[in-house]
């Protein structure tokens, strides 16, 4: 039976890195179906840089992941065209560089509900589709573990990701579905772009190795999690020894 990868911000940054490596080992019928929320011109982009066999094997859905009616239109979605998921990856999130006393709250809202509640409500719809012994995978963050005060929001989200990684297993249990989560630090992604020589030196200085992740480097150890059948409920660091000295 083929094996079907649904993500979701699968065309840009992590998301897409994960696409690529999954791709690379994939079978002739294995499907990937991936989503991105409003930049159309990166998704082509992405497209365009895929052989034509690659092409075959990915399904690019508009949906944003904010909005509870878009996601249940990408279930329903994928739901009609394929009879069950393996992997199902809850990639897609967002951040912001506000200082706490400027929030409102309607952007706490949006980020809870892309890093959080959306996700919770695509996993249980899903859920009933899930192949037995499948895997579900949180992106998660070490802003989960470590405060950050640059944004509060972002690591109470992705700190209740890992607690949600961990309650999940027992729900997924009878089936022997297992669910993990990877926990970046600092990756080099287009988040960082407009980051300034200074402020990439004083976070090296927080590095043991002295460096941001690469994208690929997530994507590798994201593979791993996903392919190995006796990991379950963990949360997997991955940030080049951040802050331990």
């Amino acid at each position: 039976m083929s094996r079907v990868t649904v993500i979701t911000g699968g065309t840009s940054g992590i998301g897409r890195g994960i696409v690529e490596k999954i791709l690379a080992n994939s079978e002739k019928d294995d499907l990937i179906f991936a989503t991105y929320a409003h930049n159309a011109e990166k998704a082509e982009c992405f497209w365009d840089s895929l052989t034509p066999d690659e092409q075959e094997k990915l399904v690019i859905l508009k949906a944003d992941m904010s909005s509870y009616e878009e996601m249940m239109t990408f279930v329903e979605t994928v739901k009609k065209q394929v009879g069950h998921v393996d992997w199902l990856i809850s990639n897609a999130g967002i951040s912001t560089y506000d200082k706490f006393a400027d929030y409102t709250f309607e952007e706490w809202n949006r980020i809870v509900n892309t890093n959080l509640s959306i996700p919770v409500f695509m996993i249980k719809e899903f859920m009933p589709v899930m192949t037995e012994g499948g895997s579900v995978l949180f992106m998660g963050s070490y802003a989960g573990q470590q405060a950050y005060s640059s944004s509060v929001v972002y690591g109470v989200t992705k700190a209740a990701v890992h607690f949600l990684t961990k309650s999940l297993v027992k729900e997924f249990e009878p089936r022997g579905i297992r669910v993990n989560a990877v926990a970046p630090g600092f990756i080099q992604t287009p988040w960082h772009e407009t980051r300034t020589q200074e402020s990439y030196e004083r976070i090296n200085r927080k590095i043991a190795l002295h460096r941001f992740g690469k994208i690929q480097e997530v994507a590798d150890m994201a593979y791993s999690i996903l392919t190995n059948h006796y990991m379950n409920g963990s949360i997997v660091d991955i940030h080049g020894g951040y802050d331990y000295f």
